[in-house]
Parts: C-alpha cells; sequence; structure tokens
C-alpha cells in the first residue's frame, strides 16, 4: 500500500521506496526461479496479501491491522528500473519499529556491491536503532558480516535452513486427528500464550504474534472434553505462518509430548496451505518450513514427513547492546 512507505530523507539516497505495484515485479521476477527462489518469492507474496486484507479491513488503515512490529516497507537500489527488478529483484525490507526494526534483503545480482554501499550508505536504517537482519541468503553472509563490521559488529547470527516439501510429496499426506483432541484455527487471542513458550521472544514480540495471527492465522491441536464447547480451549500445541509464508513456531506444551501431535500439526498445516492456493497464483508454489540448525528435532520431523533442504540462511534475534 503505497500510503505505507516513507520517502528517504535526501534524495541522494542510494535507496528509493517501492509501490505495491513494483512489488508485484519483484513476485513475478521470483516466481521464474521457482523452486529454488521460493523464500524470497513466499516473503513477497505474503506482503502482497497482507496489502489485499488491510484493504478488505474496516478501516483501510494498516497501522490499525498489523503491527510495526512486523510491518514492512520495501525499497531498491535507486537507479533500479522496472527492468532491474524484473530480472535481479533486488529490495530491501524494513520493519516500522522505532527500536529494533527488522531489515531484510534478496537479490538475484552475483555484484553485491551496489546492495552493500546501499545498506552502508542510506538514511532508511537508523543504526542507533540497533537493527536486526532476517533470513539472510548465506551468498550474502559475507557482505553483510563487512557492513556490520563498522555499523553493528555487536550483532550476533544464528544458522537456519529452509526446507521445502514437493507438491507430490504434500499431496499426498494422510492425516490422523488422534482420539481426545480436534484442529482448530489459531487466532489472536492467544497471542500472549504462543510468545510465552518462544525462546527467542523479546520487547514487542507479543504485538508479533498479535499480528502474525490476525493475518496469517494458524492452526492447534486442542484437548477434547465435555466442557470444550463452552469455555476457552487447553491448546496442546500450535503452528504458524510467519511473514516469510513458511511454516514456523511449531510447539508442543510438555505435558502431551512424545505422542506424535507435532507431526499431526504439520500435516494439518500442509494441507490447508494446498487447499488455500488456487489459480494461476498457485503455479510453482510449494511450501516450505524454516528451522533453526540446532533444532535437530525439528530437522528430523520435517525430514521424515518428505521435507527436503533448500537454502542456509543466517538471522539475528533483536538484541540490546
Amino acid at each position: 500500500m503505497e500510503t505505507a512507505y516513507r520517502h528517504s530523507s535526501r534524495s541522494s539516497d542510494p535507496l528509493r521506496s517501492l509501490c505495491e505495484d513494483e512489488i508485484r515485479l519483484l513476485r513475478e521476477c521470483y516466481r521464474r526461479g521457482l523452486p529454488g527462489t521460493l523464500a524470497p518469492f513466499l516473503f513477497v507474496d505474503n506482503h502482497l496479501r497482507w496489502c489485499e486484507k488491510i484493504r478488505e479491513s474496516s478501516t483501510g488503515d494498516w497501522s490499525t491491522v498489523v503491527s510495526p512490529i512486523v510491518w514492512k516497507r520495501f525499497f531498491t537500489l535507486a537507479m533500479a528500473d522496472r527492468e532491474e527488478l524484473t530480472t535481479s529483484g533486488t529490495f530491501v525490507a524494513i520493519t516500522d519499529a522505532e527500536q529494533r526494526p527488522t531489515v531484510v534483503f534478496w537479490t538475484l545480482r552475483e555484484d553485491l556491491s551496489p546492495l552493500k554501499h546501499a545498506l552502508e550508505e542510506t538514511d532508511q536504517i537508523n543504526w542507533m536503532n540497533d537493527p536486526g537482519f532476517s533470513c539472510v541468503a548465506l551468498e550474502s553472509y559475507s557482505m553483510l558480516q563487512s557492513v556490520l563490521h563498522q555499523k553493528a559488529p555487536h550483532l550476533i547470527f544464528r544458522n537456519s535452513t529452509f526446507f521445502r516439501l514437493p507438491n507430490e510429496t504434500a499431496r499426498e499426506l494422510q492425516l490422523s486427528i488422534p482420539d481426545g483432541y480436534e484442529i482448530l484455527p489459531l487466532d489472536e487471542s492467544y497471542a500472549y500464550e504462543v510468545n510465552e513458550t518462544w525462546p527467542h521472544r523479546y520487547a514487542g514480540s507479543e504485538e508479533y504474534y498479535r499480528s502474525l495471527l490476525r493475518l496469517n492465522g494458524g492452526l492447534a491441536l486442542a484437548t477434547r472434553t465435555p466442557e470444550s464447547d463452552t469455555k476457552r480451549k487447553e491448546l496442546a500445541g500450535w503452528v504458524l505462518t510467519n511473514e516469510y509464508g513458511a511454516l514456523a513456531h511449531l510447539f508442543i506444551q510438555p505435558a502431551h509430548r512424545n505422542r506424535g501431535l507435532a507431526m499431526v500439526l504439520v500435516k494439518a498445516w500442509v494441507l490447508r496451505m494446498l487447499e488455500s492456493w488456487q489459480g494461476d497464483d498457485a503455479e510453482g508454489m510449494e511450501v516450505i518450513a524454516y528451522i533453526m540448525d540446532l533444532n535437530v528435532a525439528s530437522r528430523t520431523l520435517f525430514k521424515k514427513l518428505g521435507f527436503i533442504e533448500m537454502s542456509k540462511s543466517r538471522w539475528s534475534n533483536p538484541t540490546t547492546k
């Protein structure tokens, strides 16, 4: 939504803002590279779906629907034209958070020097606000480290991997819900509960979850009891779709572990995503998951279900200096 973007404070800024129509060009650029470009494609696609949902909301105002902690403004290199967007797909997306904004960037360019210069010189990143970087492609990590050496040397990065599930494998999944449980949609009323279990939570992360659940929703497994229809459901576990359009934040309550519930939730999420993709927009799309490399249990589970490793990335959690 064009009204959500702020222009640079100086005309010589190496980044320029993108309108929604230009962001659609980015989506088509990354669509042509599927499945190898699923991560940036689904990230851009998710943002455009948010734009549509915000237009359909009662206010049509993004600030009343999604928190600045999550909402991102899109930029590209100042000299980039339409052809550049459709061939190189270079963009930088930055949240509107006043403190610890998140920066995401992708490009198909082999020469990263223009992007490096832009990250170093742009006014759109306020380094005094301690920005973090999310889903940094391994191919771009060395370039970013050279930027951060002067700008933010304190940032600590963690290793993660994008996995994808081929559609032919996804369609063969069989879902069976264990006795005593039921699948239900997860809405924003559970934001506090979800946030409290997240090991990487930070100041404001509950609002992150509230926005994510409002716009992308999630799925939960709840215990079924005679009173469950008349009171708030007791959740055994949940899974969310994050801002990258990926399966994320899979969690099973300790009392319900070792019962195969994580596999049930993943299957339910995959089948729901397949059902939601319709028409030409679904061409080439596959479900993806974003998993920390240290999370051996999740990596084992997803591989067992047929997910295959797609690409390595790095991310820095919001920190305090």
